[in-house]
């Protein structure tokens, strides 16, 4: 883990936000249009909560991809 007060900042504010499952699939969403590609975009929140909390979120991006589709259909409904 880099030591730059800044990162660390950054970090221990985002951790709070991707502690949830409605945090992380809004981060995720706020990454997206910087990414690459979807799994890029997911990644880069799976690879933040890692850091911050020493363990994956989610079991990969297939995994992932579940848990948005039902967020998504939870959304819909609303």
């Amino acid at each position: 883990m880099s030591h730059n007060p800044d990162n660390l900042i950054r970090l221990l504010t985002l951790a709070r936000k991707i502690s949830t499952r409605e945090g992380f699939v809004d981060e995720y969403l706020d990454r997206l249009p910087n990414a690459p590609t979807c799994g890029d975009a997911y990644w880069s929140v799976e690879d933040d909560h890692e850091t911050i909390f020493g363990r994956t979120r989610y079991n990969g991006h297939d995994t992932f991809k579940t848990v948005l589709s039902k967020w998504n259909k939870i959304r819909r409904k609303t």
